[in-house]
């Protein structure tokens, strides 16, 4: 087949899949970069959840209607998430960070996002979590058949991953931690959202507070630590979201997940839209242009939930 007859989409699909278009007889590396810039999503359940939650209904990621932003003639969404990942087991699985890592290519984009899944520290191969922290600390893990892991820090495997992208050329972008369905309020004990008796008659719903990130918020701020450390921008999904969900309601919230984690399809919806608003915010946002009229219609995020962290 002649590189000039392979569409775009069906380039990324072919990378996508691991095929090697390069050499003789293949597709050039000016066929290649000729591709539109891919937006890979890089995170775990809730970017890409496939399966049904509870009543049959079909789970979703964010990552999965964010394409509907986009328009595909102008970028291609590669959502490359993987369910129940951390950094560290994303970083370490060769079908995820070492698969997707070659893909990229100068003028992409990363949004990265991990913390649901890294709470730690991992005490064995078989646990999935990071050690907290942004520092430099590291652990070694014993594998089965004699070998060792070092583990890492939360921080650690966001920098070298952003890192790693941005050094391809890629502009990266740091999301912080999803908002979970856990909800709070002074007069009532909540599972999840549901209440865990009858509501009391003093319940005032304005009351209710939802979960601002995991570890009481420790992840959604070493996100914005390693943004500023790395001079990325960082989008507060945390909070973009969970002011949003606030204001909506919490048995609102509520019917749009399965659990306190898995958004159902018009949940992930709401939560792509967010995103997009944020990435749409950033001064000179160079997400403008690819957006399709589903996109452009978004209003964009408030500043506050910006960090832009230019470099000096």
């Amino acid at each position: 087949m002649h590189s000039s007859r392979l569409r775009p989409l069906a380039i990324l699909q072919l990378l996508l899949a691991g095929a090697s278009l390069l050499g003789p007889g293949r597709l050039t590396a000016a066929d290649v970069t000729a591709v539109p810039p891919t937006i890979f999503v890089m995170g775990d359940s809730t970017a890409r959840n496939p399966g049904n939650g509870k009543n049959g209904q079909p789970w979703a990621g964010w990552g999965t209607p964010l394409a509907d932003y986009f328009d595909p003639a102008r970028a291609v969404v590669a959502n490359v998430a993987h369910a129940g990942t951390s950094s560290r087991t994303y970083y370490n699985n060769p079908a995820d960070w070492p698969h997707a890592l070659p893909l990229i290519k100068a003028g992409d984009f990363v949004l990265l996002v991990f913390g649901i899944n890294d709470g730690g520290p991992p005490t064995s191969v078989s646990a999935r979590g990071s050690i907290p922290g942004i520092g430099d600390e590291t652990v070694e893990l014993k594998r089965p058949d004699g070998t060792v892991e070092i583990a890492h820090t939360y921080g650690w495997y966001m920098s070298t991953m952003a890192t790693a992208a941005r050094d391809k050329g890629a502009r990266v972008y740091l999301l912080t931690v999803t908002t979970r369905n856990i909800w709070t309020n002074p007069k009532v004990k909540f599972n999840d959202a549901t209440p865990a008796g009858p509501l009391p008659a003093d319940y005032d719903p304005k009351e209710d507070r939802i979960e601002r990130g995991t570890a009481n918020g420790k992840y959604t701020q070493w996100t914005k630590d390693i943004g500023a450390k790395l001079h990325l921008p960082v989008l507060d999904l945390t909070n973009l979201c969970a002011d949003k969900y606030e204001k909506m309601g919490r048995e609102t919230v509520n019917a749009l997940y399965s659990d306190h984690n898995h958004t159902y399809v018009p949940g992930a919806d709401i939560v792509a839209a967010s995103i997009v608003s944020g990435l749409k915010a950033f001064k000179g946002s160079p997400f403008l242009p690819l957006l399709s009229d589903k996109g452009r219609a978004v209003a964009s995020a408030d500043a506050r939930y910006l960090n832009e962290n230019p470099a000096p």
